[in-house]
Parts: structure tokens; sequence; C-alpha cells
């Protein structure tokens, strides 16, 4: 196919659905009575009334959560919450999300609220998975940049000279016995997650790669850990190691 036909066909699309959508209006306009304007406007009403119920909702529950605790092993099994945290990470969250993105917002402050809500909500579920089934995401950029082995098919070619965490990683995972890979960015994350096909992902990134990861993949658990930049952007990146070794262990304690 070729690399604009799917532009184009979108294109054409949208075109189509706006020029649609104009005619329908103007037709309204010239043909619907006043009374049929006042039930769509009712109808209108009420659907943005459950809209606003909903976002509200969203806020109320995050807020509660955030007001709490957020620690990892502090987080108790509170699964009767799960409709209305859903509710804040699948409607509320995206959508203040998307407006961040819409008016050029601080767009990291809101994605670090939303990945501590879907930790928080992670753990609330109270999911436990044998070790083979955690996956341990890491991003490329943990590697020290002037490292002489590149690490290319796995976290198994580190020579763990301690100039980055990788090492340190690397025998936490060997320890739990649990899978790791690395990505270079959410293609290679996502394609991952699909050739692995874990119960439960562990994932360390940056702010936006968390938060759209999590978005992406909304029926697996995953806990996201936020690395340290010291050095910018996607340059010599760390990550808290304890933590890390913390939520694998919390994730992979022995099945009840």
């Amino acid at each position: 196919m070729n690399p604009n036909s799917y532009f184009k066909i979108l294109s054409i699309i949208v075109i189509i659905a706006v020029f649609s959508l104009s005619v329908a209006v103007i037709t309204a306009a010239a043909f619907f009575s006043t009374e049929v304007f006042r039930v769509i406007f009712i109808a209108a009403g009420i659907l943005m009334s459950l809209f606003f119920l909903l976002l509200l909702t969203g806020f109320i529950f995050i807020n509660a959560k955030l007001g709490r605790e957020e620690g990892i092993i502090k987080t108790g099994n509170e699964g009767s919450y799960s409709f209305f945290m859903n509710v804040a990470l699948k409607i509320f969250m995206p959508f203040l999300l998307c407006a961040c993105n819409v008016f050029n917002l601080r767009k990291d402050e809101i994605r670090r609220i939303f990945i501590t809500a879907n930790n928080i909500y992670v753990l609330s579920t109270g999911k436990k998975v044998h070790p083979e089934k955690l996956l341990v995401l890491l991003p490329h950029c943990l590697q020290y940049s002037e490292c002489d082995f590149r690490i290319k098919d796995g976290l198994n070619e580190c020579r763990q000279c301690c100039r980055c965490t990788l090492g340190a990683i690397k025998n936490i995972v060997n320890r739990y016995g649990v899978g790791v890979a690395l990505a270079t960015g959410g293609t290679s994350a996502r394609k991952t997650v699909k050739d692995m096909n874990p119960e439960l992902v562990v994932a360390v990134a940056c702010e936006r790669d968390l938060a759209s990861g999590i978005m992406d993949v909304r029926e697996l658990p995953v806990y996201g850990i936020i690395n340290k930049r010291p050095n910018g952007p996607c340059k010599d990146t760390v990550v808290d190691t304890t933590e890390l070794e913390k939520a694998i262990s919390y994730f992979t304690k022995e099945l009840e």
C-alpha cells in the first residue's frame, strides 16, 4: 500500500463526515419544527449531564485515592472501587490529558497523577502472578550512553560494569525469575508485550511513554515507575532499583 494511502483515505472520510454533518444540520434547520429541536437539545443536555457526572466521579475518586496512601505495600485490596476507578482512569484522565494536549498545558504533571492513580488501582486489585508471567519492561536509555557493549537482544548481554543501573536490575530479575525486555520506544514496547503475552507488566519509562503505554494496553495491568533523567530525556536515565524490586516482590508473592 502506498505510504500516503492511509492519510488520503482517512482525510476523505473526515471530510465526508463533516460535509454530511453540515448537510444534516442545514436540513434539520430547514425542515424540523421547534418541538423537534427542543427534544434534540434535551437529549443532548441529558447526555452531557451524564458525561459531566462521569468526569466528576473520576475526579472525586482519584482525589480520594491520592489523598490516602501511595506506597506500594501500604495500599490494600479495595476491589469494591474498581468500577469507579475504571471510570476515572478510562474516561476522566484520558479526557484531561487530551485537554492538556489541545491547550499545551503542563502535561507531565497530569501524566504523573494518572500513573500514580493507575498504580494505586493495580495494587487495589490484589493481583498476583507467577514470576514467568510478569514482564519488566525497561527503556534503552537506562544503559550508559558510552558503554562499549551496546545491548541489542536482551539484558543477558549486560556486562554489569556498574556504570548504570542495568547491572543491578539484571541481578534482581534473575533472582526473581521474571521476564525482562528493553524497548526503544512505544511501538517496540507494544510489540514486546504482544509477543511475550504477560499477565502483568512493571514498566519503567518517562511520564509520556508510561501514560500512553498504560492507555494502549487497557486490559493488561501495568505498574509504572517513572525514571529519573539527570542528563535530560533519553540519555543515561536511572531508576530506583529498590522501588523496582519491591514491585516485583509484591506482584510475585506466592499465590494464596
